[in-house]
């Protein structure tokens, strides 16, 4: 009897402390001296980055009036890769309960960016070689607000005044800068702040969030208003029987295609305490 209740005490203690272990880190936000320029570089961030959750992962926040300012640095090479294939996620909750009230993905990632490409008559996905692109060739990019997980607008990164993102590769590290616009007021509901930053003003803490999307996730709405066509078939002459059948032979004598390597994943949250702007 002794045994199970001391067995039952192990299960009730690890429990705990794998529930201890699983909550996000908390960060103080800082005042800089001066605003990020946002360009990829820590110039103005000083040593205010933090290792967060564990992992390979440094993270700093410095909130003003107008803006939420956040720099991220992955020192991972795998990571890196994996952030350079599917994209990276930043998602910010400003209620701080770990929600996908407000995302921006960037960058979108080789296969997202590329599937935009074809959509718009340029290189198709498929017709480029897998390791073709380095990773520098990767940023900048588009990116993609992302709103309560189901909206998605698509843009050129430089196309907002107010939001603005910007990833480089230095010293084999990945230091990316987003300032996320906040709306002065719910009652203004035009503007570049509105229609791509945040629609309610953060206060107390916030939530960060940091994931690289799903593969196959690559379904990223952009305007009617940009005219991209539909791809509905395929262009060119009409193949002959003959070579309809020369084509499948070749395709049979194809050996079959190497998977991918896995690359490590990235779902984490941080919590942000804001010291208020400047």
């Amino acid at each position: 009897m002794y045994r199970v209740w001391f067995g039952f005490a192990l299960m009730v203690l690890a429990s705990l402390s794998v529930g201890a272990c699983s909550s996000p880190t908390t960060l103080q936000s800082h005042s800089l001296s001066q605003a990020p320029a946002v360009d990829g570089a820590l110039s103005e961030w000083g040593g205010t980055l933090t290792r967060v959750d564990g992992r390979s992962v440094s993270m700093s926040a410095a909130p003003t009036d107008s803006l939420l300012y956040l720099a991220i640095v992955i020192p991972d090479r795998d990571l890196i890769r994996s952030v350079a294939e599917n994209g990276l996620i930043v998602w910010v909750d400003p209620a701080g309960e770990e929600q996908h009230t407000y995302g921006v993905r960037y960058p979108l990632g080789r296969r997202a960016q590329q599937a935009g490409a074809g959509t718009r008559g340029g290189a198709a996905g498929s017709d480029a070689p897998r390791e073709a692109s380095p990773l520098e060739d990767l940023f900048p990019s588009d990116l993609a607000v992302i709103r309560n997980d189901t909206v998605r607008y698509r843009m050129p990164a430089g196309l907002s005044s107010a939001l603005k993102a910007q990833a480089t590769l230095d010293t084999g590290s990945l230091i990316y800068e987003v300032a996320v616009p906040v709306s002065p007021s719910r009652s203004a509901t035009t503007g570049d702040r509105w229609a791509h930053g945040l629609h309610s003003r953060p206060s107390g803490t916030v939530a960060v969030g940091l994931q690289t999307p799903d593969p196959d996730e690559t379904d990223l709405v952009t305007p009617s208003s940009q005219g991209i066509p539909s791809v509905t078939g395929r262009g060119g002459r009409r193949r002959s029987p003959r070579g309809r059948r020369r084509g499948r032979q070749r395709r049979q004598r194809q050996q079959p295609s190497v998977p991918a390597p896995e690359r490590p994943t990235l779902d984490l949250w941080t919590r942000i305490a804001l010291s208020g702007g400047s």
